[in-house]
């Protein structure tokens, strides 16, 4: 298993521990989807992704969804379905009950991707495509026509820039990137600070203007150890 992966599954038990949760345990088809699916897409990358989380329904009942992925305008749930659990030996009110919940999370807003266990364990590459698939999706929703290729490029610039932060005490300069990426220097500008409004660099003001970015984690991480 992923280190990262065995690391996001230590953090959603320990935490389901804590909180009292009656779900506090990560299903075999769901660990399958992280190690198979999620884990290849994001290189293994599980920031803004929840297990097991909890929504309220239109009746005001609590509902669990197997993952949600909330960062910016992206609003994902993803459910991982077992064929005995979810098409066989369940009464009509069940039925028409799992319909109402699914309903519930489309029109809240959330964009809702289902795999079958079967598909996850068979056709990884077939899940894959269909995540960045969702993921192009809301993206283009958000910010007009880029693709789910768009999404992943990104995604790997957001990584490659988190780990040339993590290696300079979580600094990194808008000349960092200009050389790593080959950029000009406002087009490194730019990405910065569209890391910045997402929440992953806090701008580092000089007397004139933004000189640089700190990831926020290691600042969060600092102000803890004060």
């Amino acid at each position: 298993m992923h280190p990262s992966l065995a690391r996001f599954i230590s953090d959603f038990e320990e935490e389901s521990r804590q909180k009292g949760r009656y779900r506090h345990k990560i299903g075999a088809a769901e660990r399958m989807f992280l190690e198979n699916v999620w884990g290849p897409v994001f290189r293994f990358n599980f920031e803004g992704l929840r297990a097991e989380y909890p929504f309220i329904d239109a009746k005001g009942g609590e509902r669990f969804i197997d993952f949600m992925y909330c960062r910016g305008n992206f609003r994902l749930m993803i459910e991982i379905d077992g064929f005995t659990t979810h098409a066989r030996n369940i009464s009509p009110s069940e039925f028409d009950d799992h319909l109402d919940r699914q309903n519930d999370l489309l029109l809240s807003g959330w964009l809702l991707i289902r795999f079958s266990a079967r598909q996850v364990d068979n056709q990884e590459k077939k899940c894959q495509a269909k995540l960045q698939q969702a993921l192009g999706h809301l993206w283009s929703s958000s910010h007009g026509g880029l693709t789910s290729k768009d999404v992943q490029a990104w995604d790997i610039r957001k990584h490659a820039i988190r780990q040339m932060a993590a290696r300079n005490d979580g600094i990194i300069r808008p000349s960092d990137v200009a050389k790593e990426f080959k950029l000009h220097i406002r087009t490194a500008q730019l990405w910065l600070k569209r890391f910045s409004r997402e929440g992953i660099l806090i701008p580092v003001t000089g007397v004139v203007r933004t000189t640089a970015y700190q990831l926020a984690d290691t600042l969060s991480a600092e102000g803890g150890n004060l």
